[in-house]
């Protein structure tokens, strides 16, 4: 027998998400782009929140944002959960759901997020800059899940790639792959593009400006990114969340994998 799935909320992977996931049963939505509303009464089987789930305010990601409690009523002890940075919001979550799923925690889910952002962040950069990236100076802070695919991609895409890290083992990792690697205390620039992929400040306020004034800045973390506030001695390009905002398709389907390789259809 086919699952009862409710979809909520989201950006457009989520609108491809629920078109992909009526293989595995009905599916219900609400506040889902491009979908009308039409969650009915009753307990979900699967409950599918946006991937991040929560915003600052403790609300789902979903319009103007919606309360967890206001799905009480359709949910039960047996509902399977799925969302995306779940760990520390746990409490948001009703006790009534004993059994939660966290996409972006998955190994396979992070990897494959982690590509497809690195693929975006190249697509947005050259619509930023309106440029090919041949021969440009670029700095990648961070050796993860994006740092190590976006370094591969610009390196074959003809760009001077250099990688700054904490640690000296993952230097050596870097540099095995043909990349100029540093600390981060060696960082001096100047440089084309730097993509940040640090959740927090790493470089100094003087190596900041070193980077030059014609340097553009790509934030890919999430808060609070790699820049202070009030840092105005480059250029600063916003670039959080791509997969849901260039690649969606592509993004729903990761997360489909994902909640198939957790649920027994």
């Amino acid at each position: 027998m086919g699952k009862r799935i409710l979809v909520v909320g989201g950006d457009r992977r989520q609108t491809y998400l629920a078109n992909r996931l009526k293989v595995l049963g009905s599916v219900e939505t609400l506040a889902v782009p491009g979908h009308p509303d039409s969650a009915g009464e009753g307990v979900a089987d699967l409950l599918i929140l946006p991937c991040p789930s929560f915003d600052s305010r403790g609300l789902l990601r979903a319009g103007e944002g919606l309360s967890m409690s206001e799905l009480l009523p359709r949910v039960g002890p047996k509902t399977v959960c799925f969302g995306g940075a779940l760990s520390d919001k746990r409490e948001l979550l009703p006790s009534v759901l004993q059994n939660t799923v966290d996409l972006l925690a998955e190994p396979v889910v992070a990897a494959e997020n982690g590509r497809l952002t690195a693929e975006a962040a190249v697509t947005l950069t050259q619509l930023q800059t309106e440029d090919s990236l041949r021969g440009k100076g670029c700095l990648i802070l961070g050796w993860g899940r994006i740092g190590k695919p976006l370094s591969r991609l610009l390196q074959a895409m003809g760009a001077k790639v250099t990688v700054a890290v904490r640690r000296r083992e993952v230097q050596a990792e870097a540099e095995g792959l043909g990349l100029r690697a540093l600390g981060l205390s060696e960082v001096s620039g100047p440089f084309d593009l730097v993509f940040n992929t640090v959740p927090t400040p790493v470089l100094t306020a003087g190596q900041v400006t070193g980077l030059g004034a014609d340097c553009l800045w790509v934030e890919l973390a999430s808060a609070p990114g790699g820049l202070d506030p009030g840092e105005d001695s480059v250029r600063r390009l916003p670039a959080g969340g791509l997969p849901g905002k260039l690649t969606p398709k592509a993004a729903a389907e990761v997360l489909y994998q994902g909640i198939v390789r957790s649920v027994e259809v």
